[in-house]
């Protein structure tokens, strides 16, 4: 296994890219190959050579493959997951699960002791210290990753655990943070891969992401130290008793405390007295305020994991308006999946989050309770109105268990929060900044009719998607102003002054 380590660390960032050209190409078989091609494909948004896979993959690996460009949704968000599973379906899919049944009763911590069950088998004795972090990032995003992440979309029927982190790995070559990358990588051998198996699909990442983004992961392979990791994972059988005791609390280095003093009281955090640069290039907006402005632009900088621009941003949002700021950052996990969140909710505990901003006691109520179907479904009959069935019955021509998602825990839990100063409006407006910069003009023009549904103006619109370029460059603020000039065509025109 030594020798093995150190011949994976000595591969070449410039090898060829063909299979069989690297030392462990072979390690993987063609189906679970297929399986990480589809979610790289599906993850970057590639939807010409996700069908051109998709066209090529015998019928018998349907419902596996079906099953991994739902999984999607965790670390890309709805957005991509749809124009993916449009994709497929268009080619046409002979077979997926359908796992959730409305009829058949389940307990109500079904999903919460699934992904327990899940998150012990894939982080081993590093599954406290890892709750116990995402807890304190914020209750809510730590027990929707193991209820909603773990328990209803990683338990799920089809692909093993091993199959699910290998394409995991694939999907997550294009948004490459260090950290988060090694936890993957060892929670995938955990799940029993082998090294080789891992280096292959590392392997993959040119041909679907580029050759900045293998050059990055190459490097970052040669400086890991994985030679105890291959021995032992986060195996419980395999850990000793120094291990299983150094991992029962937070590693002492970490930013986040156990009895939550890493908030801050108001008096201090001082937020800039000046206008962020961003807003103080671009044209005023009636109605629009500096405050809705920010907040959508942390939404915006999350989205594309500009976490210095995030960073920069939260320093001029009033203390006062801290809560409002982290209902918008869990919000994006509807357009952006957990992974840019989780990295979103670190850097703003890095600046600094005031203790007024999470009320532990009532988050805990709130993740405890019931209704939020019914919570869903009026919040998604607000933002779609006439359109609410149409969108229902093409999202259960998608997926039956999609349209669960979306309803209860999308729209339910997250978009579904109550939060005094922070209306349906604000949310809509902050998941426009989201949409901006995937440069999808349908979802975008879903979001744009969403946002004057929930009671923004079309001024206020416009004033959203100026700002946008700030965070997505010029390209895409190009693409948005194009797109924004044939959507205002189905604005009356009484409605349109000053927003052109």
């Amino acid at each position: 296994m030594q020798r093995a380590c150190r011949a994976l660390s000595q591969i070449p960032s410039a090898c060829p890219l063909q299979r069989g050209a690297r030392p462990f190409s072979q390690a993987l078989d063609e189906q679970t190959l297929r399986l990480c091609t589809i979610a790289g494909y599906a993850a970057k948004g590639n939807l010409t050579q996700l069908a051109k896979v998709w066209e090529e993959l015998p019928e018998q690996e349907h419902a596996n493959a079906h099953e991994i460009v739902m999984q999607n949704l965790l670390y890309n968000g709805l957005p991509k997951t749809i124009m993916a599973l449009n994709a497929i379906t268009k080619v046409g899919v002979k077979d997926r699960i359908i796992a959730e049944d409305r009829s058949v009763a389940r307990p109500k911590d079904y999903f919460r002791e699934q992904g327990n069950a899940a998150v012990k088998e894939l982080f081993g004795y590093k599954q406290v210290r890892l709750q116990q972090r995402l807890r304190l990032l914020h209750p809510a995003y730590g027990q929707w990753v193991t209820d909603f992440g773990f328990g209803r979309v990683r338990s799920r029927p089809g692909p093993s655990q091993k199959v699910r982190a290998l394409c995991e790995l694939a999907a997550l070559g294009g948004q490459f943070v260090p950290p988060q990358f090694r936890v993957a990588i060892i929670m995938t051998l955990t799940a029993g891969a082998t090294l080789e198996e891992v280096r292959a699909v590392l392997d993959t990442v040119t041909d679907i992401w580029g050759s900045e983004q293998q050059a990055a992961i190459d490097s970052f392979w040669s400086d890991l130290t994985l030679r105890r990791v291959a021995e032992r994972g986060w195996d419980f059988e395999k850990a000793d008793e120094d291990l299983l005791r150094n991992n029962e609390g937070l590693h002492p280095q970490s930013i986040l405390k156990e009895d939550w003093s890493h908030l801050f009281p108001p008096e201090a955090l001082s937020p800039q007295n000046w206008r962020h640069p961003a807003i103080s290039s671009i044209r005023p907006v009636i109605g629009l305020s500096d405050r809705t402005r920010m907040l959508a632009l942390c939404a915006t900088n999350t989205a594309h994991g500009n976490l210095s621009g995030l960073a920069q941003a939260w320093t001029y949002l009033d203390p006062m308006d801290h809560g409002a700021g982290l209902e918008v950052m869990l919000g994006t996990v509807l357009n952006t999946g957990f992974h840019r969140v989780h990295n979103g909710l670190l850097a703003l505990h890095s600046q600094g989050v005031c203790r007024d901003a999470i009320q532990v006691d009532r988050e805990d109520a709130i993740l405890d309770g019931e209704g939020f179907t019914a919570r869903g479904e009026i919040v998604l009959q607000q933002i779609h109105r006439e359109k609410y069935h149409q969108f229902r019955e093409q999202m259960e021509r998608l997926h039956p268990d999609l349209w669960l998602w979306i309803v209860e825990f999308l729209y339910g839990q997250v978009t579904g929060r109550t939060c005094a100063r922070l209306s349906l409006a604000d949310r809509e407006l902050a998941s426009l900044g989201c949409m901006a910069g995937l440069a999808n003009g349908s979802q975008l023009g879903a979001h744009m009719r969403g946002a004057l549904n929930c009671g923004a103006s079309p001024q206020a619109v416009r004033g959203i998607l100026d700002q946008c370029g700030h965070a997505a460059g010029r390209p895409m603020q190009a693409f948005v102003d194009g797109y924004w000039l044939s959507f205002v065509r189905t604005i009356p025109s009484k409605e349109l002054a000053g927003a052109r």
